[in-house]
């Protein structure tokens, strides 16, 4: 096992520290550590990243870690085991430290401009093992999650396995996310539910607002966070996740996921909502009894 607290440090172990990015780009590391416990594991982090109080412990063999940049710091702990991937984007916003917890080979994928409140958890397995008793086959098998761009996750929000969530939406305080969301949705509870469709959401905090500065946020004044289906890719977390599974390396995973850094299509992470079904014309006309 090796620990790092210099992440300008090379790992004397058979891991990797890569960075990319322009070289004058700084980078802060403060109260944070890199835990290595096996091997052939790969940490990316784009130059301009900031951290504090940040953990990112390898626990296992062959997992990728790739960490964008962003004005603001990442305060979280990561754990990835075997073959996993973890990817997070740009402009990220931490207002306390999160928990990823990745598990059984699969991929949690986080986008741009995404903000965290205290306490939230990601987590991609149960993690014990739950079996149908009549059969004895199991029933609860991991899954990845993405998160697309843009999403505000509000505090002790927990995202179970499975989930897709995109971009524009909010997660509101100690929602249990269990199924995934649309796009520019308002959605709370346990589990959480849709509570208001065709919503978006802006940074600036109001704790500190005038009069003025209320009557002025009456409204906004741009459709930058109005998502939509032009330019997306039907299915596109799916598509990841295949090329995901399919590659046979940790560079073959990292080299699928690095463009991401770049690629600023608006609704490139656009989910649309389920159009609800129709109602039979006649049904409840000749219900039993009447």
């Amino acid at each position: 096992m090796e620990t790092i607290t210099n992440i300008l440090k090379k790992p004397t172990s058979k891991n990797e520290i890569q960075f990319i990015g322009p070289a004058d780009e700084a980078l802060s590391f403060d109260h944070s550590k890199i835990k290595f416990v096996g091997e052939g594991n790969t940490l990316i982090v784009e130059r301009g990243a900031k951290f504090k109080d940040t953990n990112i412990h390898f626990n296992g063999n062959d997992s990728v870690v790739i960490i964008g940049k962003s004005n603001r710091r990442a305060t979280f702990n990561v754990s990835v085991w075997n073959n996993n991937t973890f990817f997070i984007g740009r402009n990220y916003s931490f207002n306390g430290r999160a928990r990823f917890i990745l598990s059984e080979q699969k991929n949690l994928f986080i986008g741009d401009d995404n903000m965290f409140s205290t306490g939230v958890v990601v987590r991609l397995a149960d993690p014990h093992l739950i079996y149908d008793a009549p059969t004895k086959k199991r029933i609860n098998p991991t899954k990845s999650v993405y998160v697309g761009d843009h999403i505000w996750i509000g505090q002790d929000v927990m995202i179970l396995k499975g989930v897709n969530i995109g971009s524009g939406s909010i997660l509101g305080a100690k929602s249990l996310v269990s199924k995934s969301l649309p796009s520019n949705v308002s959605a709370a509870g346990s589990p959480a539910r849709i509570i208001r469709k065709d919503v978006f959401w802006a940074r600036p905090s109001v704790h500190a607002y005038t009069d003025n500065e209320t009557e002025a946020a009456e409204h906004f004044l741009d459709e930058r966070f109005i998502y939509s289906e032009g330019g997306s890719v039907d299915n596109h977390f799916k598509l990841i996740e295949k090329d995901l599974t399919n590659a046979t390396s940790g560079a073959e995973r990292a080299k699928i996921l690095l463009p991401y850094l770049d690629k600023h299509d608006k609704n490139r992470f656009f989910i649309p909502a389920k159009m609800k079904k129709k109602e039979p014309l006649l049904k409840g006309l000749f219900s039993k009894g009447e």
